[in-house]
């Protein structure tokens, strides 16, 4: 079942070159925005250092290479020492440590392939937050550097690839911990992982492989299965190639599936609950053109015919997870951008990922073409890194030591699939049983965001908050915050949303955007996908 993926005709410095700006990780950037209203005053700054910058210089420990230099205070940051290095594992870090201290480490994820530096504009951000929190931060680039290794192409080093799989941020961690004690005399007391997506990953397998490493995690959107998620972006790529759809005619699509949805929540807000529950049908819901003419307000047929292939994923096998498809109420430009369409025809992110994965990963030959993958016989053949980069579900030693963990997803998120989140919640529920997962993890989802933020639903989402009381004074989160302020004329919301498998459903009465207008409800029963023909 081979199919024509021509686009694909890139070799690995073309395929970096297209990548846009806008897929550059940001991690969670609300981080944060509600420590005014916390239970625990984290950013009180009770530690002082207990030396000089020169000084932790002279006293860092082994590393393979280590620069210390003190910067001064700024109107957004306190003056603090900052230590670039690269341990002898081979991967880079940054740790900044404040001379007024709250006590904790937060170290923030990566985005995509890492690699990332670490004075990129987003890394910055996540640092300067902590900073400006009261936190040491800490950061790995996993092993590489994107700039000179690309995309997947620091995976033919093996060192690299399991840096990247799990090593760099375990030893970054550690190494961050003894800095800081050298620092100031004692030993964080808490340390707290924060990222989304490759970010988010990382924070799961921490807690899977390395469940002393962080008391809080907080990982958004993790990509748990990256096998998977590289096989939705070749067979999305196709479905769309030749097809005709546009940005507009998605536009078309999205308040078509609104229109049907949006009010089987039990609320008309603009917003799918649980997108799972739409049965939509782009051959059946959508106005055909007639008579071989199109335009722009009807739907050819093989518009629909690529919608239904996006809707139902790609061919299910013993390789092929069945929750590989994507949900309706995705189809928002704000959310399609830059992951499944650009406006320019251009090669999305994910295809762009999946075509590097399956060259250096996958089937480990740079020579590879992915146009010549077969969704019926090659899924089982590019696993061999599963063990490497997927979490398992066995998080019955971070349970045991206190750890406490929320994920966060967007359900219009286009790069990972916010089933897959489940999948794996559902596979922890099956060891460890509901009410034991849920004490110490819980899964929060998110209508119409996107993947790590935007998109058309309430976005600001500050889930760091929610661990530190969790962890510090014992606050389980029965709901997540999350808000959208609008200042184009879009939709603000105001919501709080109930844990999985929970459903959050509106009183029917009582102010729309007041979370106490909403109730936590038994899960709904999802809709069947779309039939795979």
């Amino acid at each position: 079942m081979k199919q024509g993926l021509a686009v694909f005709g890139f070799g690995i410095a073309a395929l970096a070159a297209a990548m846009p700006a806008p897929a550059r990780a940001e991690g969670n950037k609300f981080t944060f925005a509600r420590a005014d209203a916390s239970a625990v005053d984290y950013r009180a700054t009770r530690h002082r250092a207990a030396m000089s910058c020169e000084q932790l210089g002279r006293n860092g420990g082994d590393t393979a290479a280590l620069k210390v230099e003190r910067v001064p205070a700024t109107a957004q940051v306190p003056e603090h020492c900052r230590i670039d290095g690269v341990l002898k594992s081979g991967a880079g870090f940054q740790v900044n440590l404040p001379m007024a201290w709250n006590g904790r480490l937060y170290m923030y994820g990566n985005g995509g392939f890492a690699g990332e530096d670490a004075e990129a504009p987003h890394e910055q951000a996540s640092r300067d937050r902590g900073l400006a929190n009261g936190f040491a931060t800490a950061r790995t680039d996993t092993g590489h550097l994107a700039a000179s290794e690309p995309l997947a192409s620091f995976a033919r080093d093996r060192r690299k690839l399991v840096n990247h799989g799990y090593r760099a941020v375990h030893d970054t961690a550690t190494y961050a911990k003894t800095l800081a004690a050298i620092f100031y005399g004692t030993r964080p007391r808490r340390a707290y992982w924060d990222g989304c997506s490759t970010g988010g990953r990382e924070g799961v397998m921490s807690a899977q492989r390395y469940p002393a490493d962080f008391d809080g995690i907080v990982a958004g959107a993790p990509t748990l299965d990256w096998s998977s998620i590289m096989i939705k972006g070749l067979w999305d790529r196709q479905a769309l190639a030749g097809s005709g759809l546009s940005f507009d005619k998605m536009g078309l699509v999205f308040k078509a599936v609104i229109a049907k949805c949006d009010a089987l929540d039990g609320v008309a807000d603009g917003l799918i609950d649980d997108p799972r529950r739409c049965n939509f049908d782009p051959q059946r819901d959508l106005p055909a053109c007639r008579d071989g003419g199109a335009t722009a307000d009807c739907f050819t047929a093989s518009e629909t015919e690529a919608l239904r292939k996006i809707y139902a994923g790609p061919p299910k096998g013993a390789a092929t997870p069945s929750w590989l498809f994507q949900t309706p109420g995705s189809e928002q430009p704000s959310t399609l951008f830059p992951f499944t369409m650009m406006r320019d025809g251009s090669p999305d992110v994910l295809s762009i990922f999946a075509a590097s994965w399956m060259k250096y990963i996958g089937f480990k030959n740079p020579d590879y073409d992915p146009a010549q993958f077969d969704f019926a016989s090659d899924p089982a053949r590019i696993r061999g890194a599963d063990v490497l980069f997927n979490p398992t579900p066995d998080l019955a030693a971070f349970k045991a030591r206190g750890g406490k963990m929320i994920t966060f997803w967007g359900w219009a998120d286009t790069a990972l699939n916010p089933q897959m989140g489940i999948d794996y919640y559902d596979r922890v529920v099956g060891r460890l049983g509901l009410p034991a997962t849920q004490s110490f993890y819980r899964l929060f989802l998110i209508p119409g965001v996107a993947h790590c933020g935007g998109g058309y639903g309430p976005e600001e989402i500050d889930a760091m908050t929610d661990v530190i009381n969790w962890v510090e004074k014992g606050i389980t989160p029965d709901r997540l915050p999350a808000r959208r302020r609008s200042t184009d004329g879009s939709p603000s919301y105001n919501r709080a949303y109930c844990p999985y498998p929970a459903a959050t459903r509106y009183d029917g009465s009582g102010d729309r955007e007041d979370p106490q207008s909403y109730s936590c409800a038994a899960p709904p029963e999802p809709a069947e996908p779309a039939e795979q023909k």
